[in-house]
């Protein structure tokens, strides 16, 4: 039995089924983070993707993992957002001046590189447990 357990621990998970949860975590941030507009869309397609997952057994075990480093997609594009931030920022365009008040973007690049680094070593964790 222990040597069972053992053999499904250590069995290599593929690059791609990361890749599903990460993108299952980005859709997951970017629909929190859009809720008033496309976000439930997000949501939507987040949480089929999720049941998809659940259901094959190649995207079971520690790839999930891989949804918590997707959630920096949220913040990341914040932080895009606002990268002429902080203060009020005015941009022109033909006859058009539209000015708004931004935030400092590197906040939220911190939440993202924390997000990421937390996945990575989460992942690297499962592999040698």
């Amino acid at each position: 039995m222990v040597d069972q357990v053992n053999e499904v621990r250590t069995a290599r998970v593929a690059p791609w089924a990361y890749g599903w949860w990460v993108l299952v975590g980005a859709l997951a941030g970017l629909g929190v983070a859009g809720l008033l507009t496309i976000g439930v869309v997000f949501l939507a397609v987040a949480v089929v993707l999720v049941i998809v997952g659940l259901r094959v057994p190649a995207l079971r075990g520690s790839a999930a993992l891989g949804a918590i480093g997707g959630l920096a997609a949220a913040p990341l594009y914040l932080a895009w957002l606002n990268r002429s931030g902080p203060g009020r920022v005015c941009t022109t365009s033909g006859v058009d001046t539209t000015c708004a008040d931004q935030l400092s973007p590197w906040p939220f690049v911190a939440v993202a590189v924390v997000l990421v680094v937390v996945c990575v070593v989460l992942v690297r964790r499962s592999r040698t447990a």
